[in-house]
Parts: structure tokens; sequence; C-alpha cells
């Protein structure tokens, strides 16, 4: 790649009105015979004429600005073709004549072509002093292109045909031999041409376009990898630069010129960053250096362009250009040595193509081939970064899917420590359960039928109980003992199932007594307090409140009602009697020992004494 490659300052023209035609089943046969004119050194398309198409390598030459193709008396010269002008005349500049004899019989089932791979700059074609084509308007810029025209019958004679051309030249002119023959034998090597050297440049410039927006979107995704930002402004700068070799330019000339050159210039220097950011390395001074370059580029460059005298010509700043790109390939060859990855060995190998391009390009005698060729100069580096962008991707999925089955793993064995943590908690936490379970018993047995029964034993070694009453004492024994066993009972927080089983156990005792029982309970909610050691404290005040009545009431009915309160947050469990009445100086112990159960359990135990009769209400809550 090199800046000024496509023609010199003054010969840089537009095409006009020419249709370039497209051929895709045709490409890998372009491409293969562009690899065979890399390795031969020769244009594409000029094998030797067959009995249908012939080669002129020949042809008479003047130099003049003569408006049609001078007479036969004419100072004509005769030249070899190619004919370059950088060799033959270097430093000539203006209008000249070529003419080239051919011999074309006229037949009725064949279009005779011309067909001219190389021709610089502008020029009008003329067959036997007549007219036939323009290829390019005078005094414009654009890039060497193929030409081919068709010549029409009429202005054939059966022999002794010219083909006269007058070329404009702003600098470095040149005309290549020419093929006239059957346009089916002509068409196929114009064809070639137009692939490689214009049609290869249009995909190039839509490769680079697209890389240059798949690198941003990665830089803008991770800011940390400037090494990719740079390549993106690469692709870009490389997109504008070879946009000249297949289209028109957009803008005025002069300004287009000045864009071209200095992205020409913006490739190297990007490339440089990005060899830079890819070996690791930072040089604040040398990159200083590298962003006045392109900044003072379009400052050197314009001038020329508008045919303003400059003292820091093309000449100087093409040196430094060099000295750049120099530079880059150091970097890469250096960063290759040291690391010996295959990503860097590639960047290696690819980057010096385009420095042996942009020293070749100038030079007199340079193949005029070599500006379309500078196109596909940096195709190595695109080749080597699409490799380094596949390959980095393959390795982020191959780590994702790595850290994805280590993760399932670690994750798996996480869930079998969990699982084993938990089963050894739930273990600890019933046997904490069953040991505080078995504490709670102990404690109520020691505390109720314990007490009682050493109240009883005492009682009886002193002779004090009657056979009755000891009876009596040891039938409370075991209706406490019944109630502690009762409160181990699941009951799934259904106080019902408990009243009945209660009511089991005091039935005989009232019928022994003559007590009637009125069971007036109806359906409840759960009740979520209804612990085990809940459970006896409801119980352990059921009982003393029948206790109660049995002992000191002398009542004949005893009626038990449930059902939910008034403001629905509560139950009610209601035990009356119609025995005799307490005032409140006969409140014992029994009474306050109720009260206090009833607040261990969240609940709320009335009592109302009358002269008919008693009523006591717990009030348990339901949440």
């Amino acid at each position: 790649m090199n800046p000024r490659s496509t023609a010199s300052p003054a010969s840089r023209p537009v095409v006009h009105a020419v249709s370039w035609p497209r051929v895709p089943m045709r490409w890998l046969r372009a491409c293969l015979t562009c690899l065979a004119m890399l390795v031969g050194g020769t244009a594409p398309g000029l094998e030797a004429g067959s009995d249908r198409a012939v080669t002129i390598s020949s042809a008479e030459f003047l130099l003049g600005d003569a408006p049609v193709p001078p007479a036969e008396s004419a100072a004509w010269k005769d030249v070899a073709l190619p004919d370059d002008w950088s060799v033959s005349r270097p430093g000539v500049s203006g209008y000249a004549w070529y003419r080239l004899r051919f011999d074309a019989p006229r037949e009725p089932d064949r279009t005779v072509a011309v067909f001219i791979p190389w021709l610089r700059t502008a020029g009008a074609i003329y067959v036997n002093g007549k007219f036939v084509s323009q290829t390019g308007e005078i005094g414009s810029w654009h890039p060497s292109r193929p030409w081919m025209f068709s010549i029409p019958s009429a202005l054939l004679n059966d022999s002794g045909n010219r083909l006269e051309v007058r070329l404009w030249v702003g600098g470095r002119g040149l005309f290549w031999p020419a093929t006239v023959g059957d346009i089916r034998v002509v068409a196929p090597q114009f064809e070639r041409h137009v692939f490689w050297r214009v049609t290869g440049p249009e995909l190039i410039c839509a490769l680079s376009i697209a890389l240059g927006l798949c690198m941003s979107m990665f830089w803008l995704q991770r800011r940390r990898e400037t090494a990719f930002g740079y390549m993106a402004l690469v692709a870009f700068s490389f997109a504008i630069f070879v946009a000249p070799f297949f289209s028109a330019p957009p803008l005025d000339t002069r300004y287009w010129l000045t864009l071209v050159d200095s992205a020409a210039m913006a490739v190297t220097t990007f490339t440089t960053f990005f060899a830079l950011r890819h070996a690791g390395w930072h040089w604040p001074r040398i990159e200083r250096a590298l962003w006045a370059f392109v900044v003072a580029t379009p400052l050197v460059v314009a001038p020329d362009n508008f045919g303003i005298e400059s003292s820091l010509g093309w000449d100087l700043w093409r040196y430094v250009w060099y000295v750049v790109v120099s530079l880059q390939s150091v970097i890469f060859i250096a960063s290759a040595w040291r690391r010996r990855g295959i990503d860097d060995i590639l960047l290696a190998v690819a980057s010096p193509w385009c420095q042996v391009f942009g020293m070749m390009m100038n030079r007199p005698g340079a193949p005029p081939w070599m500006p379309a060729a500078d196109c596909y100069s940096f195709v190595p580096i695109y080749v080597a970064m699409a490799w380094i962008l596949l390959r980095r991707f393959a390795h982020s999925l191959n780590e994702a899917e790595e850290l994805n089955a280590q993760l399932e793993q670690r994750v798996a064995a996480k869930h079998a420590e969990l699982q084993s943590n938990f089963a050894r908690m739930q273990q600890l936490e019933r046997e904490q359960a069953i040991a505080e379970e078995r504490s709670r018993i102990m404690s109520d047995m020691h505390d109720g039928i314990g007490a009682q029964l050493i109240s009883t034993l005492g009682m009886a070694e002193h002779g004090q109980l009657s056979a009755e009453e000891m009876a009596s004492a040891l039938r409370e024994c075991l209706d406490d003992l019944r109630l502690t066993i009762d409160s181990l009972e699941p009951t799934d927080n259904d106080l019902l199932p408990v009243l009945g089983n209660f009511r089991y156990r005091v039935d005989p005792r009232l019928q022994r007594q003559g007590i009637a029982l009125d069971w007036q309970v109806a359906d409840i909610p759960k009740l979520a307090c209804l612990t085990p050691r809940n459970l006896l404290h409801l119980l352990r005040i059921l009982q003393e409140a029948f206790t109660n009545v049995l002992k000191h009431a002398h009542a004949s009915l005893i009626r038990v009602e449930t059902g939910t309160h008034a403001d629905g947050q509560h139950v009610f469990i209601r035990v009356y009697d119609n025995g005799q009445g307490f005032s409140g100086e006969h409140r014992g112990h029994g009474l306050a020992n109720m009260a206090d159960r009833a607040r261990r359990i969240g609940g709320l135990l009335q009592i109302e004494p009358s002269a008919s009769g008693t009523t006591l209400e717990l009030l348990l809550p339901v949440a």
C-alpha cells in the first residue's frame, strides 16, 4: 500500500459513462490469473493472439496537441509497446498521439473489438481517422483502467486499418499493447482485468468496512482492547484508499485526492499503533509523533492537490512514510520473535507486503499493475486479523465451556455438601428436639405427678390418708400422667381431637359424682400455638377447671363450649358449671397458675363467678 499509487498528481482522472461488467462465475479463474501475474510479473490477458485476435506490440508516436489524428507526413516515430513515459520520456507531460496498424477484414458474423489493458491517463480513440470513443475527460483524473470498445464495421477496411489514440499525460503516461480481434475472444481478457482491477477493489473496500464495523463493536464492548480500536481505524482508512479504483469522486477532485492521500498515510500509521498495542508496548513519544504525522498529512498533501507550491513536498513526506511502515514491520517481527505465538508470526509475515509494494510503486519502470496490486497488499493482514479473531472467539468459547463444566462440578459438589450438612443439621435438630422434649417431660412429671406422689406417699406413711383419700390421690396422679401422655400426641394444630380425648378422660369421674356433661363443641380454625408444651398448659388449665368444680362447686352440670370469638382473631373454650360461685377472697394459687399458663400459650383467661355458677373462658390466638 502506498499513497498516490493510482496515478501521478496531475494525471488522476475520473472515468465517465463506462460500464464495468461483473462476472461472478469467473472470480476463481480471475484470482488464479492474478496470482500468475504476481509470480510472472506480466499483466493478465496478454496471451498471444489467435486467428480471431491479435496483440499489437509496436506503434508510431507523435508528441503534439493536434485535435485530430495527424497526417502520414507528420514526424511519427516508431516505439515499442508498452511505452512507459517515466522511462522513455521522464518529466514530459501534455498531448501525444499513438498510431497502431492492424488488419481486420469485415465479416458479417463477427464484431471487432479493441482492448487496451493499461492506458494513462485520458484519451480519445479513432479508427482510420474517425472518432470512436473517449477514455476519460481530458484534464481530469482517473485511475488506470482497462478499456474495450467495439469498432463499427463501416469504419474498417479490408486491410491497412489504423487505430489512433490521442493521449493526455499529466506526469507518468503509459500505453500498453492493444489486442484487436473478435469480441468473443477479447471480452474474456477485458473481464479478467475488470475483475482484478475494479471488482477486486470493490470487494476489498466492502471487506474493510465490514471488518472496521466488527472491530469497532468489539472495541466498544471492551474499551481496554485498544488494539482493535486502531484496527477499526485501519480498515476504514483503507476503504477510503481503495475507493478511487472503482468509484468516481464523491467530492471535488482536489478535496477527494487530499482525503485519499491522507487515508493512505493513516492506514500505515494506525497499523503501527495496532502493532504496538498487540505487542503490549506503550511508547509515548513515538505515539505522539505518529499522531502528529497523521494530523499533518492533509496539510502537506493539500497544497500539491490544489496546485500550490509547497516547500515540504511529497518526496520528503514519502520518506517519512517509509520510516513509519518500516517501524510497523519491525514491531511485528520483534513481537513474533519475543512471544513466538502463531498470531504474532502471522502478523510478522503479513506486514512487510505493504512496505514492499510501497517501495516498488513509484520507481521508474514499475509495472503498471503495481497500483492495482497495491489494493491487495493489505489482504494478508486482513487474513491474519480474521484468523486472530476466529482463534480468539474459539478460545473464548472453549474457556466458557470449560468454566461452565467446572462450575457445574463445583455446584454439584456444593449441592452434595449442602445436602450432607442439611442432613446432619436435621439429625442434630431431631436429637436436640428429643432431648428438649425429654427434659420437658421429665420436668413436667417431676413438678406434677412426682410432687403428688411424694406428697401422697408422705401422708400415707404417717397414716393421714383414708383408703378413699388414697384412691383419690392416686387417681389424680394417673390423670396427671395421662395429660402428660396426651400432650405428646400429634394434633396437626387441631383443637377438637384434643378436647375429645380430654372428655374421654374426665367423663368417668363426672359420672361417678353424678355430674352431667353438656358438650357443645363446634368446629373452630386450626391453632398454630398448639405445640406439645402449650398443649400441656391447655390441658392443665382444663384439668384445674374441672377439678375445682368437682371439689368445691357442688355442681350438677358442666357445659363445655367452643367457637370463634367476635374479633375473628381468637377462638374460645368456655367451661360453665351451675354450682356455688366464689368471691374474690377465695381465689387461690390454682387460679393464678391457670392465668399464668394461659399467658404462656399467648391466650387470655377470664373467670366470672356468680351465685348461679361460674364461667371460665379461655381465648386462644388463631395465627
